[in-house]
């Protein structure tokens, strides 16, 4: 490594320091929190809006009967079994007349006492990728995920404004004080604000300021709060998701700290059952799921229906309320909105965020990779990142070190600052500016500005796209630089019933060079799964010269992996760049891979690898004049799904191969969001 990049190693170590520092100073005093020294008060919960939760439970029953109560215990994401337990309840007639929940159990309470049904609670869960709506952050505020784009979708969904005291089904929220080290019951208050600190487990996400209170999730304590249930009435179903964990490595340091946190919870929440045997108890079987598999709430739903089935005779004996109208109101208008917030957010992936938002992380980000709309640009960076969220804008910084993403590889100091607006449902925005020292003291500067217009039809199958986009990329040694204006379609099938497969088709126009270029480019992609969990695809780029002069640029965007100085430079601005009189360039990709559906090993059970494949790649490419046999570049590659606890993840691919036009190898590295 040369001592230039240890410098800019040294100096990006220092500004994560100095950053750390400046964030650590805008996080709220210890002395505005309710802290409290009388310890014998610790027993004793405190309780906000008990009064109107008693009322509206006796609205509910109107004294003619005894309340029934339910209780959702937490579980990570084993507690989506409270979903399926829900849905085996109202099959019977049975809508509890009140809720008692803590931890992720309240996640599953709050959308159902809020009007929302299984079915429809099911649907907003499977319709936005879970993981993806948590953000790294450094725990200047307590904790490593930022939940902002998490609630910003809820609050889309079921509106803004919304409060625990207004909800068609009384609900509770048990949740632990850190400044009084007492318990909060809490039945009044945002709903947003309330459904943050229902699950804050320590560590992972900051603490929720609450009336002067400082909340994490009441699950740390006790996992099945049955003592306040029966506050409240003497018939209580309760439906719990305990954790066996019974192949982790209990000598892992990371295992070793879940299953200490898991002891005193479980162990309290045993004893709540002993306490009251007169309970209605669903043990649900879940028990052997892992506590981040977020992506299997299907199966764990239906693990909670089947169990909940098991009880059908006690369950039957009930006599209890239905959904009532206040619910029914609720559902019939979730169901004409729903559709609306999912085809916004499965667009882009993006939500309106209500409140401003922003977190800084160590970040890891590339500029290549398959499908990728940058074509000018090919390096990754590793720094600090910063993304700033509020409405439509979403700004982004990623500074630090950089690195090319195909060999040879060397560390440079690079930044990229991104701006994106949500001009429309269906219209996107973006600006993007990256300064890079990569060949000299001088820096490269880079641009892209583009517009970008999604449809989704036929059940989110059909999938239409237009693009137009102005990239620049001026090195040292350009007087004008490299330029890029393509404005292009996009057309793809992805078929997931009887005959799962997908194809897409792209085309369009491009004007290249330095503004006197004009070239149409098509590109062809296909992927059809095979049994046993292969899958084979392919794919071909083609970009044909209009005006006969030949030196059709190439980008490894193209999808041909080499390190063959003369392909690169072919088209480019540089002094010295390659002279080819062919008017095309077609490359074309052919592989196949193996992703075991059941290969999902953890570190711990903090970090997680999902859809790990292994497989092969071949690589053609015809760029002269009357060739008939292709170039080529083969090889193998790995890629997986990174997830810190199921939530927040990185695809990560790394390839080796030969490369047969350089007659060398080639190696390379990419990650992805």
């Amino acid at each position: 490594m040369t001592s230039r990049c240890k410098k800019w190693i040294l100096i990006a170590a220092v500004l994560v320091f100095a950053s750390s520092s400046v964030f650590a100073t805008t996080t709220l005093p210890d002395q505005i929190f309710n802290n409290s020294d009388d310890l014998l008060a610790s027993t004793v919960p405190i309780s906000y809006g008990e009064k109107a939760f008693r009322q509206k439970i006796l609205e509910r029953t109107r004294g003619e009967r005894e309340p029934v109560g339910l209780v959702l215990s937490g579980g990570s994401a084993r507690a989506f079994a409270h979903i399926g337990v829900l849905t085996y309840l109202e099959e019977q007639g049975i809508v509890p007349d009140y809720i008692i929940s803590n931890s992720m159990g309240s996640i599953v309470a709050l959308l159902y006492a809020a009007g929302l049904s299984p079915e429809q609670i099911i649907s907003v869960c499977n319709g936005v990728d879970i993981g993806q709506l948590f953000d790294l952050t450094l725990p200047l505020n307590g904790g490593i995920l930022d939940t902002s784009r998490f609630s910003a979708i809820i609050e889309a969904f079921l509106g803004e404004q919304l409060r625990l005291e207004d909800l068609p089904l009384p609900v509770m929220v048990v949740a632990e004080d850190l400044a009084t080290k007492r318990q909060v019951h809490i039945m009044e208050g945002d709903f947003i604000s309330i459904l943050e600190a229902s699950f804050v487990l320590p560590i992972y996400f900051s603490p929720v300021e609450f009336n002067g209170h400082l909340l994490i999730d009441g699950g740390i304590t006790n996992l099945v709060p049955l003592e306040a249930a029966y506050a409240y009435g003497d018939t209580v179903i309760v439906s719990t998701t305990f954790y066996e964990g019974r192949d982790i490595n209990l000598r892992n340091s990371v295992s070793i700290l879940n299953v200490a946190f898991e002891l005193s919870k479980r162990r309290q929440g045993v004893y709540n059952l002993l306490k009251y045997p007169e309970t209605l108890w669903i043990r649900c079987d879940v028990e052997d799921f892992s506590f981040m598999d977020f992506a299997s709430i299907d199966q764990i739903s239906l693990k909670g229906y089947r169990s909940a089935e098991l009880m059908r005779e006690q369950i039957r004996a009930l006599s209890a309320g239905g959904a009532g109208e206040e619910m029914r109101v609720v559902r019939a208008n979730f169901s004409a909105k729903e559709q609306q917030v999912l085809q916004h957010y499965k667009l882009f992936s993006h939500t309106n965020q209500r409140r401003i938002s922003h977190q800084l992380f160590v970040g890891l980000n590339s500029y290549h990779y398959d499908g990728d709309p940058w074509f000018l640009k090919t390096d990754n960076i590793i720094g600090l990142d910063y993304d700033l969220r509020w409405r439509s804008f979403e700004f982004s910084i990623n500074a630090g070190l950089g690195w090319k993403a195909v060999t040879p590889m060397d560390l440079y100091p690079s930044s990229m600052f991104s701006l994106e607006i949500s001009l429309l449902p269906f219209l996107m925005s973006s600006v993007d500016l990256g300064i890079t020292w990569d060949s000299s003291w001088l820096p490269s500067y880079y641009n892209r500005v583009a517009f970008e217009g999604r449809h989704l039809m036929m059940d989110d199958r059909l999938e239409l796209q237009g693009m137009v986009s102005l990239e620049n990329h001026i090195r040292p040694n350009m007087s004008l630089g490299a330029m890029s204006l393509i404005a292009g379609a996009h057309v793809g099938w992805h078929n997931l019933h009887a005959y799962p497969f997908s194809v897409s088709f792209d085309g369009g126009w491009q004007l290249a060079h330095s503004y006197d270029r004009n070239f149409i480019y098509t590109k062809f992609r296909s992927s059809f799964p095979l049994p046993e969990d292969f899958e084979v695809s392919a794919s071909y780029n083609g970009r044909f010269a209009l005006d006969g002069r030949g030196d059709v640029p190439f980008y490894l965007a193209d999808q041909f992996r080499t390190v063959d100085a003369t392909l690169l430079s072919q088209g480019s601005l540089a002094p010295v760049g390659a002279s080819n009189p062919a008017n095309h360039m077609i490359t074309s990709k052919i592989s196949a891979c193996w992703t075991p559906q059941a290969f999902k090993p953890t570190v711990g059970e903090m970090i997680i690898f999902n859809d790990t494949s292994m497989g092969v790649y071949a690589n053609l490419l015809w760029k002269n004049v009357g060739q008939i046999l292709p170039d080529y570049s083969v090889g193998a590659e790995i890629s997986t799904e990174l997830s810190l606890l199921g939530l927040k993840g990185m695809h990560a691919l790394g390839f080796v191969g030969y490369d047969g036009l350089a007659q060398n190898v080639v190696w390379g590295f990419i990650f992805s969001k």
